[in-house]
């Protein structure tokens, strides 16, 4: 573990970041606000993925109104300018709603000056391929939506069942982002999480051969059981190993994190100096599916920081 300090100007540094769930920003003011319009509880209390998808759940069914998306992005890019993130990419999953939904959201992100947002089509394994078809389809003719993501239980809920929607996506220009556990069966260009990678050499070589990056939550992986302490985070390994790695927040309404936190810790535990912040900062725009200028941009503002420090 490292010791250096962490930046003073850590906000200021230009970041993307690629593993946010549009419904996971939800603030806790808000979604009490939406719990007493609906009339619904939600469970918040949870210690892993299970117990998470409950509480995910409860609130996604809180969101009755397509409007509420809007708010949602508009709060989520308050959040975002105040941790230096340029760019953004929300995976939202709209339930049976997608095409307003889906509008609403990219009709707010339309409005925002400081932060570029794109979207990711959230599938969920453990829900219909019916509804994520649908999904598919509210995406189609909507160039802010840039991939579609597969998130959800992976316990008897396998990946292979979406090949063909993953496959007519990319037909249609759509990137691939799926959670772990879907790396050949989807295409994936780019895998949110992966941190278990770590326990087969094999397969984290041939993440690093490949160049394909995870896009990792040390905050969420703490939350959700899945390491029993950051110090116990496998983020070093990845890092060392060559896996092009990146920091996000992905729920952070309930995960109670923000990205220059994330930037911090990975911060201690990879003993990063100011270079070595820039180069966990550029991971994020190279993983991205932003337009080439918009990374231009970043790379920039990045280079820029790096001189002033």
């Amino acid at each position: 573990m490292g010791d250096r300090q962490v930046p003073a100007d850590l906000a200021a540094l230009p970041k993307a970041e690629v593993h946010i769930h549009l419904e996971g920003t939800i603030r806790p003011a808000t979604l009490d606000e939406l719990c007493r319009r609906s009339g619904l509880t939600v469970r918040r209390k949870f210690s892993d993925l299970n117990g998470f998808i409950q509480t995910i759940s409860g609130a996604w069914a809180t969101m009755m109104n397509a409007g509420d998306y809007g708010r949602l992005v508009r709060e989520y890019c308050a959040e975002a300018v105040r941790n230096g993130i340029r760019y953004a990419e929300l995976e939202l999953v709209p339930g049976g709603r997608p095409y307003d939904c889906l509008g609403e959201a990219v009709e707010a992100a339309a409005r925002q000056r400081d932060v570029v947002v794109r979207f990711v089509a959230g599938l969920n394994r453990d829900l219909s391929l019916e509804l994520a078809w649908m999904m598919l389809e509210a995406a189609k003719g909507v160039p802010e939506v840039v991939a579609v993501g597969l998130g959800g239980a992976e316990n008897g809920f396998p990946p292979e069942p979406f090949a063909a929607l993953f496959a007519e996506a990319r037909r249609r220009g759509l990137r691939s982002a799926p959670h772990a556990g879907a790396l050949d069966a989807l295409g994936a260009e780019r895998i949110q999480h992966g941190v278990r990678s770590v326990e087969d050499p094999a397969l984290m070589a041939e993440l690093a051969a490949r160049g394909v990056p995870l896009a990792v939550c040390p905050t969420s992986n703490l939350r959700l059981g899945v390491v029993p302490s950051l110090d116990a985070h496998p983020l070093r390994r990845l890092w060392e190993a060559g896996v092009p790695v990146s920091v996000n927040t992905d729920d952070p309404g309930f995960f109670g994190c923000d990205l220059v936190g994330e930037y911090a810790i990975a911060g201690r535990l990879l003993g990063l100096d100011r270079e070595g912040y820039a180069r966990l900062a550029r991971n994020a725009v190279e993983s991205s599916f932003a337009p080439e200028g918009v990374k231009a941009e970043l790379r920039g503002g990045i280079a820029d920081w790096l001189a002033d420090g």
